[in-house]
C-alpha cells in the first residue's frame, strides 16, 4: 500500500491510476493524515440500478426539456457526447 499526499496525487495522477489499475492500493494524506484510499474496482463491484425517481422528475430540473418521443437514456447520451 503507497501513501501520497493530495498535492503529490493531483500532479502525477495519471502515474497512480495505473498503479491502482494494476491492482496496488493508494491512501490520500491531507497534513499526513490519511483521508481516502483508492483501489481499483472489480468487474462485479458495478451494477446498473433501477432508476430510483420516476422520469417525470426530469421535468422539475431546471434547463430539461423532454420531448415527446425522446428517452431520458437518449437525453442523457446526447448530452455525454457534447461534453
Amino acid at each position: 500500500m503507497k501513501m501520497v499526499s493530495v498535492a503529490v496525487l493531483k500532479q502525477q495522477l495519471s502515474h497512480y491510476l495505473h498503479q491502482v489499475e494494476d491492482g496496488e492500493e493508494v491512501v490520500v494524506t491531507a497534513h499526513r493524515r490519511p483521508v481516502a484510499r483508492v483501489t481499483s474496482i472489480m468487474p462485479g463491484d458495478l451494477r446498473i440500478r433501477k432508476p430510483t425517481a420516476d422520469i417525470s422528475a426530469l421535468r422539475r430540473l431546471k434547463g430539461v426539456t423532454l420531448s415527446p418521443g425522446r428517452t431520458a437514456v437518449d437525453l442523457l447520451i446526447e448530452d455525454r457526447a457534447g461534453r
